[in-house]
C-alpha cells in the first residue's frame, strides 16, 4: 500500500517529467514554425516560462528530500557528533523557519492575485494559476524539511544533503 509519501514522490516525479516534455515539446514546435514556416505559436514562451517554474519549484523541493541542494559540511565533519547534531538541527529548523514564512506570503500574495481576476497576457488564464507554483512547490519543500528535521532528531539520518565532504575526506586519509 502506498503511503504519503509515496504518492508525493510519484507526484514530483511524474510532474516534473511531464511538465519538462511538454514545455520542451512547445519550445521544439516553436522553433520549426519559426525557422521553417515563418510563423509561431505567440502563447508559448509564456506557456514555456509557468511550465518551467513548476519545475523549477517542485523540482527544488524534490531536491529536499533527495538531499541534491548544495551544502558545505566540510566543518561539521570535524566537528564532535553532539555538536554536529546541534548544528544539523539549527540548520534544519531554520530551513523550516524561512521555507514556512515564504511560503505563507506565497498563498496570501497568490489569494489576492485570485482576487483581482487577472489574466495572463497570452495564454487569457487565471493569473493565480501560475504563481499557484510558488506556493505548491514551497509546501512541499515544507513538508520535506519537516520530515529531514524529524530523521535528524530521530537519528535516523546524520546530513540533510549529499555527503560529498565526507567522502572527499576518506578518499584523501586512503
Amino acid at each position: 500500500m502506498y503511503t504519503l509519501n509515496r504518492y508525493i514522490d510519484l507526484f514530483e516525479k511524474y510532474s516534473i517529467t511531464m511538465l519538462f516534455a511538454v514545455a520542451t515539446l512547445i519550445l521544439f514546435i516553436n522553433v520549426v514554425l519559426r525557422y521553417f514556416f515563418n510563423t509561431g505559436l505567440p502563447w508559448a514562451l509564456e506557456l514555456v516560462q509557468y511550465l518551467f517554474a513548476w519545475v523549477v519549484l517542485i523540482g527544488a523541493a524534490h531536491g529536499v528530500k533527495a538531499g541534491i541542494h548544495l551544502g558545505i559540511d566540510i566543518l561539521l565533519e570535524k566537528m564532535p557528533t553532539p555538536l554536529r547534531r546541534a548544528a544539523l538541527i539549527l540548520a534544519v529548523l531554520s530551513s523550516i523557519l524561512f521555507v514556512a514564512i515564504v511560503d505563507y506570503y506565497a498563498f496570501v500574495y497568490t489569494h489576492k492575485i485570485y482576487q483581482w481576476g487577472d489574466l495572463t497576457q497570452d495564454l487569457q488564464i487565471p493569473q493565480w494559476i501560475p504563481y499557484l507554483s510558488i506556493p505548491v512547490g514551497l509546501s512541499l519543500m515544507l513538508y520535506h524539511f519537516l520530515i529531514v528535521g524529524w530523521e535528524v532528531i530521530t537519528h535516523q539520518r546524520e546530513h540533510i544533503h549529499a555527503n560529498e565532504a565526507s567522502s572527499a575526506i576518506k578518499a584523501m586519509e586512503v
